[in-house]
């Protein structure tokens, strides 16, 4: 690590705790879900936008006219890098509701943050708890209101696309939510696996047609997920 690289990451420890605590606060003080939700998507786009600019990281993305900005989604991305959820919380305009596994929450101020703002905590040792806490999820949404998914369950280490969980999918059905395949490019370039060495770069988050679920069954969950895989692996790489 480089003298300017310890020294972007105390600063971004200070931008955590002059955002985080604050927003923290004010969740505890919002009623519903959807509100909570909202003011996540201001944090969370703005704290993206802050710590990129400090990393001289750039984000270009694509499709978003694939989309309805006010309407509702199940959203499903790959995930090769810890820069993978900052670049699609600035690209995403919807409020974001992301699954995330519960070892995040025992994170000073960043896992607080998450808990206090409505994200959904999943238990990966449990699938009965995982379903039960989407099923939780899924009520008391409204609105534009969506739900971010990593449906490899964690994070690729060589930058494969892994097989996929089907919680997402399952989710999708359960609440007749299009599901739109997304493909971040770019960021394991910039922040590697297993190291906290981060690079300028450019990332690039792309956004792909809406799968319909309405009169879909569990049966047709192979099919869906074979379609969201070809949508990942045909995206285009390389900024723009």
């Amino acid at each position: 690590m480089t003298v300017l690289n310890a020294v972007q990451l105390v600063l971004l420890g200070i931008l955590t705790l002059v955002m985080g605590v604050p927003a923290i606060v004010l969740a505890l003080l919002l009623p519903g879900k959807s509100l909570k939700g909202k003011l996540f998507l201001v944090v969370s786009s703005t704290y993206a936008r802050v710590a990129f600019w400090l990393f001289r990281i750039r984000v270009v993305g694509r499709g978003m006219e694939n989309i309805d900005a006010a309407k509702p989604y199940v959203f499903l991305s790959n995930h090769i890098s810890l820069a993978d959820s900052p670049a699609l919380a600035i690209v995403i305009s919807h409020p974001l509701h992301w699954v995330f596994k519960k070892e995040l929450a025992k994170i000073p101020v960043f896992g607080w943050v998450l808990l206090a703002c409505g994200q959904i905590m999943v238990d990966r040792s449990s699938p009965e708890q995982s379903r039960a806490s989407l099923d939780r999820a899924l009520s008391g949404l409204s609105g534009n209101n969506s739900v971010m998914i990593y449906p490899e369950g964690t994070r690729s280490r060589d930058g494969n696309l892994q097989p996929f969980k089907k919680g997402g999918f399952w989710m999708a059905l359960q609440v007749g939510l299009p599901i739109v395949p997304v493909r971040v490019s770019g960021s394991r370039e910039i922040v590697a696996a297993d190291t906290l060495r981060v690079r300028p770069g450019t990332i690039t988050v792309e956004i792909f047609p809406p799968l319909e679920t309405r009169g879909r069954t569990s049966s047709d969950i192979p099919d869906l997920m074979n379609r969201v895989r070809e949508a990942m692996l045909s995206g285009t790489t390389g900024p723009a």
